[in-house]
């Protein structure tokens, strides 16, 4: 006879298995892009206007532009994500964000406009390398459509790379997946472009890189924790006959299993070789001699799990990229720097030291 746990501690066991059985064997909608959407839209708009020194001459303008910038990011993600068709999906990527981008560089231009006539300057300021100056507001009302729809398409070919990357998603690792890439590349961006802004357009950049950073934390987390869960299925599998008392779960070869429509990767990566079954660990039970098919998995523990481990190393390069681009913003603007103070800055580099020398 099987050994067999003490009542509660066996129930806990089983619900903390079936717990991970649902939280990473599951597969519902696609990863929605509209996370990493917004923080990409917000990146390109902080760029696109220091670029044509928005903030120089209106502050609110400025502001008005990333708010609107974001809201439009997360209602253009929404609306591609409920596409289904691929071709409707890829156009509209493509056409949304480049007309959302026109509106709100007409927005920031007539913003400015008004800035500048309550300034009461006589002199008129230029745009577009010249074409256009503020003393004629329609002309100047007009270069904001050029102005915002440039700089979108550049995140229309990001939501269309994301468009794409749904396309090839299966696993039940997808959003994790999903979120490292691009996510993770829209952080890396605003980290790189702190260190060409000035420092009063680094608040949205900032909030960009937490975001991202948040969002790898919690991707980090989850594999962590899928990992663990693969490695206690492969254990109890490495122990033959009792594996299913320790876990209740065993790895069969797929070909049992070959027809069945519902089946998913538990990593994407992985290879699909073998399944992952469900068998009822309570002696006497008529539904031991049936195993139910939970997801599919690579021949080995080594090569199921790889993928995770090599994506939480991208992860943890993401986190340190964007701590590496956002201190050496620190160092390559001088006000930023004064601000922060001399002393602490000097704190820091001989606490550093002594860490080293220690």
């Amino acid at each position: 006879m099987l050994p067999r746990l003490p009542g509660a501690v066996q129930e806990r066991a089983d619900q903390r298995a079936e717990a991970a059985v649902k939280a990473f064997t599951r597969i519902g909608t696609p990863p929605r892009p509209t996370f990493p959407l917004a923080l990409a839209s917000v990146t390109v708009a902080v760029l696109a206007m220091h670029g044509d020194l928005v903030a120089k001459y209106s502050l609110e303008a400025f502001w008005v532009g990333i708010v609107t910038t974001a809201a439009l990011a997360i209602a253009v993600g929404r609306i591609v994500a409920s596409i289904a068709a691929p071709r409707s999906r890829m156009i509209a990527a493509l056409a949304l964000p480049t007309v959302g981008g026109a509106m709100v560089g007409v927005i920031v231009q007539a913003i400015v406009l008004l800035a500048i006539r309550d300034e009461g300057g006589a002199m008129a300021v230029k745009d577009l390398g010249g074409l256009v100056d503020s003393t004629e507001p329609v002309s100047w009302l007009a270069a904001g459509l050029v102005l915002g729809a440039l700089p979108a398409l550049i995140v229309s070919a990001f939501l269309m790379l994301c468009a794409r990357a749904l396309r090839s998603l299966v696993g039940s690792d997808a959003a994790e997946g999903f979120n490292v890439v691009f996510a993770g590349g829209a952080g890396i961006l605003a980290a790189l472009g702190m260190v060409f802004v000035e420092p009063w357009e680094l608040p949205p950049l900032l909030g960009v890189c937490a975001l991202a950073s948040v969002s790898m934390l919690v991707s980090f987390l989850v594999d962590g924790a899928r990992l663990r869960f693969l490695e206690e299925v492969w254990a109890g599998a490495a122990t033959g006959g009792d594996n299913h008392v320790r876990t209740a779960y065993e790895v069969v070869p797929a070909d049992r299993f070959m027809h069945d429509p519902s089946l998913a990767p538990i990593v994407t990566k992985a290879g699909a070789v073998s399944v992952l079954v469900r068998v009822d660990r309570r002696v006497g039970s008529y539904r031991a001699a049936a195993a139910e098919p939970i997801a599919l998995l690579a021949d080995t523990e080594l090569a199921t799990t790889l993928p995770l481990r090599r994506r939480r190393a991208a992860t943890v390069a993401v986190v340190a990229a964007m701590a590496t681009s956002g201190a050496l913003s620190v160092l390559t603007q001088p006000a930023l720097s004064t601000a922060l103070g001399a002393e602490a800055v000097t704190g820091v580099v001989a606490s550093a030291r002594g860490l080293l020398v220690d």
